[in-house]
């Protein structure tokens, strides 16, 4: 069975967390009614419904993403098969690894899969992320694997595309150099393979 299968069912997180989150704004609501609302209850009922916003809507998100997310998985695929019919015969395999493989990343790329073609706000990828600070670095990620993601603005927003699914397979040596320096391998191993990939590993 595939990991994405086991994760909780989002529908059944948003029908748990929806009513706490009506309270939570509700509470929020109330407050600000208020002539002489105390600023520290104010500010505690605040970040609590904006806690609870934020898992709320990422589960509702959730809800329209593919079940099983199984194109990520297969992008990864055929990226590791190619990776390995270039350089499997002459880099260790720990190196020829493919990144990124995280819930995150699979999210990610399944909200673009689904406007492909169309910008999608940097606001909106963060929802799935749930308001995450780094929603950003991990589209940049997608990126770094030879997905066609353009970044650009529109109203003064940052929004992200993804023009296909042709992967770019002309930065595989960019990944490699990258696993080197990750799994932090011997400079003599690195120079090495900077030879075969024909650069320089920092």
């Amino acid at each position: 069975m595939n990991m994405t299968d086991r994760r909780p069912d989002p529908t059944s997180d948003w029908h748990r967390l929806k009513p706490d989150t009506v309270l939570a704004v509700e509470g929020v609501l109330d407050l600000l009614k208020k002539d002489h609302a105390d600023d520290q209850n104010l500010l505690d009922a605040y970040l609590y419904a904006k806690r609870l916003l934020a898992e709320s809507m990422q589960a509702l998100v959730r809800t329209g993403l593919p079940a099983g997310l199984g194109s990520y998985s297969d992008l990864r695929i055929q990226l590791a098969d190619r990776m390995a019919a270039e350089y499997g015969e002459r880099i260790p395999q720990r190196y020829l690894t493919v990144p990124y493989g995280s819930r995150t990343h699979e999210e990610l790329f399944a909200m673009l899969l689904q406007r492909i073609g169309q910008p999608v706000s940097a606001a909106l990828l963060r929802v799935v992320t749930g308001d995450s600070v780094h929603t950003e670095r991990r589209t940049r990620e997608l990126r770094e694997l030879g997905l066609d993601i353009a970044n650009s603005h529109e109203g003064g927003n940052d929004v992200y595309t993804l023009r296909s699914l042709e992967l770019d397979t002309s930065l595989i040596p960019k990944i490699i150099i990258n696993n080197l320096r990750s799994k932090k391998a011997p400079v003599h191993e690195q120079r090495a393979i900077a030879a075969v990939l024909g650069d320089v590993a920092d």
